[in-house]
């Protein structure tokens, strides 16, 4: 009991600043979600534009992230609720049943600190704020060697030529005119020329989530909670265990 009771108090503040931290990196730092590939060879003769490659990884994924977040959270939930069990009486307990699916039996205390974990505005605003990709775009699992064993995707390479138009100056002849007579003035106009400068390719890389997984994990922590306070209400509809704690005897003790 004394160990759980130090690692939780450790581990709380451990927690928090994890859900702080996550929710802050997922709404500033969705570009660390996100890679590009593009490629560019100029044309023989055209001048080179290195600002037309770039090729920028994916630092991490969604799925990577709450894998981290899960991994160095474990022993704070754990030891979490076995104190919440140890604490119990274990008379009020009820079956946490989520989509037909039974988790498992738990004391009113486990289900309370449940219940406050899934209302926490924290947890909350960090699955809000979970990077997505664009619906505008296909995405399909990437299969790059980069991301090898990673939950990446990727659009569709584009591939192209890059052109330009360039005026080309002629003399517009006038076949009523003498070229070269008295008084003659060549006409000289011109003319748009298309110019191929370079070849190119564009592809985009996303470790996001789809806008589906995110709506479905909001959605499994709304029933959960919603699960949760329904096996609580029948936890709490236990009778009620008599103390051996009386008034009679606290006061009698104190008032000698």
């Amino acid at each position: 009991m004394n160990v759980l009771l130090a690692k939780t108090d450790h581990l709380a503040s451990v927690w928090k600043t994890g859900l702080k931290n996550y929710a802050k990196y997922f709404q500033t730092n969705q570009g660390a979600f996100k890679g590009i590939k593009k490629t560019y060879a100029a044309k023989e003769g055209t001048v080179d534009e290195p600002k037309r490659r770039d090729n920028r990884l994916v630092v991490t994924t969604v799925g990577e992230k709450l894998d981290y977040f899960e991994k160095h959270n474990g022993d704070y939930i754990d030891a979490l609720f076995s104190l919440e069990k140890t604490n119990s009486s274990g008379l009020a307990k009820a079956k946490l049943t989520v989509d037909d699916m039974e988790i498992g039996e738990f004391t009113s205390l486990e289900l309370l600190r449940l219940k406050t974990i899934l209302e926490s505005e924290q947890l909350r605003a960090m699955y809000e704020h979970i990077p997505v990709r664009s619906d505008s775009e296909n995405w399909d699992k990437s299969e790059n060697e980069m991301y090898e064993n990673r939950q990446i995707y990727e659009t569709k390479m584009q591939e192209g030529v890059v052109k330009t138009t360039v005026k080309e100056p002629y003399i517009l002849e006038d076949p009523n005119v003498k070229k070269g007579g008295e008084g003659y003035i060549p006409q000289v106009v011109a003319r748009d020329i298309t110019q191929e400068l370079g070849d190119y390719t564009h592809q985009e890389f996303s470790g996001e989530w789809s806008h589906r997984e995110r709506a479905e994990l909001l959605a499994r922590r709304t029933k959960l909670l919603s699960a949760t306070i329904t096996a609580l209400k029948e936890a709490n509809e236990a009778e009620a265990v008599k103390s051996e704690m009386t008034a009679e005897k606290l006061f009698r003790y104190l008032h000698g």
